[in-house]
């Protein structure tokens, strides 16, 4: 039987060393400057008021999947959308067009970390939910990764199409707001299927 719904309250605590690397320093030694870290200070308090956290799953029996062949193995398949939503997209392009550039990247940089970090809470509960119903879940992968062609978006969307949190597809499979993230994860019978270390 198929099961969905909303995911929300996720925490969006980005860690500074994760900041650091999207923004170029590259090694644990390098120095930031006290300007650079007021920015990031000041962002990181924007990103609250900014970010629209959201995100919608659906588990399905594999005999109601389309069948790819990389669910083959699976008892159930989830599905999910993620998403920040487009305020913070729209601030970044304000402060371009201010030619606030640095501010604009690190704003930018913290979305995507952001949005990573509702992927990986969402994926942590859908895991839950698999080991609940004594299934051991794989990892996620989003189409594009591996064997599973960018084009298998539509699907997952035509999956997910009964809520809407504000995300499209365009033409080209690419989502929008882009600070978006679709996954699906496996969930196997057998454990030896499921490759993902367990916590």
């Amino acid at each position: 039987m198929d099961n969905q719904g909303i995911l929300n309250k996720f925490s969006l605590e980005i860690p500074d060393h994760r900041l650091y690397v999207r923004l170029g320093y590259t090694r644990k030694t390098a120095v930031v400057s006290e300007n650079i870290r007021e920015m990031i200070r000041d962002e990181k308090e924007n990103l609250i008021d900014l970010a629209q956290t959201e995100s919608i799953f659906r588990i399905m029996d594999y005999e109601n999947t389309n069948k790819h062949p990389i669910f083959a193995g699976a008892e159930k398949v989830a599905f999910c959308i993620c998403t920040i939503g487009g305020r913070l997209e729209a601030r970044c392009a304000e402060l371009m067009a201010r030619n606030e550039m640095v501010r604009a990247l690190i704003l930018d940089s913290l979305g995507s970390e952001a949005v990573e970090a509702v992927a990986e809470q969402s994926d942590e509960r859908l895991a839950r939910k698999a080991l609940q119903s004594n299934l051991w879940p794989s990892r996620r992968f989003s189409p594009g990764y591996g064997k599973w062609d960018i084009k298998e978006q539509r699907y997952l969307f035509q999956v997910l199409s009964d809520i809407d949190i504000g995300v499209e597809l365009s033409p080209s499979c690419m989502m929008l707001p882009r600070k978006s993230v679709s996954f699906r994860i496996n969930f196997y019978g057998d454990k030896s299927l499921s490759r993902r270390r367990m916590s």
